[in-house]
């Protein structure tokens, strides 16, 4: 099975190249690296996240060979990973077998932060990034640092905070794992409001970690999704 990673905000797909070798006889892990960043630092930022959808559909399109594949996206890379289903599945290609969202509410849920951060100034902006964690605190301290990562990641939330969920006639019929953290204060409303999407059950996996579960609790998603591929 290929299983497509999209990154969060401010990430790059390279993260999840260190999941190749735990999922090795598995699934091949296919990270899709946004415009903006890593390979594609060169390429200009999306102007709307309909852009950012339809580029992500074009990178997975030509790798699909009717075998079974998944995808798998967190924080801002769930909302992406629900949307790009959707514009597969009206572009005539066949959903994923199986997909995971993971450190997101549900698409149709309001955030519970009101705040628009994408247009706070940079003291400010940062500040907002040091609250949310994931990053080192002396990454903040590195001028040049600063000076790459911050239109990177203040252009992905512009994505996430200017999208306007719309509601769907069909719903997702494939195998749907919902992957959060016990901690997470940025998720919003029930997080079974994710049932609302699928025409199965979800499956909900939690985690003892905050936002970004996915790198203080690195070992035990990998054996979550070991699990979850190996079950079906």
């Amino acid at each position: 099975m290929k299983l497509f990673c999209i990154p969060y905000a401010g990430g790059s797909a390279f993260f999840y190249s260190q999941w190749s070798s735990h999922l090795n006889g598995i699934a091949e892990i296919i990270p899709v690296e946004l415009a903006g960043r890593g390979r594609r630092v060169h390429e200009p930022f999306y102007r709307s996240f309909e852009e950012a959808v339809e580029d992500i559909t074009s990178i997975i399109v030509p790798q699909l060979s009717g075998a079974p594949y998944g995808i798998f996206g967190h924080s801002l890379g769930a909302n992406l990973a629900y949307e790009t289903i959707h514009q597969l599945k009206s572009g005539g290609y066949k959903e994923p077998d199986v997909v995971f969202f993971s450190g997101r509410s549900a698409p149709h849920v309001p955030d519970k932060d009101e705040t628009i951060v994408h247009t706070l100034p940079d003291e400010e902006f940062k500040r907002h990034l040091m609250e949310l964690g994931g990053t080192p605190p002396q990454f903040f301290d590195n001028t040049e640092l600063m000076d790459l990562f911050l239109p990177i990641i203040r252009s992905d939330f512009r994505l996430s905070e200017t999208h306007m969920f719309k509601e769907r006639n069909s719903k997702l019929g494939c195998d749907v794992y919902i992957f959060f953290g016990y901690k997470d204060d940025t998720l919003s409303g029930d997080i079974e409001e994710w049932d609302q999407i699928s025409d199965n059950a979800c499956k909900y996996v939690g985690f003892d970690g905050d936002h970004f579960f996915i790198h203080s609790h690195s070992q035990l998603v990998i054996e979550a999704l070991m699990k979850a591929l190996n079950f079906r």
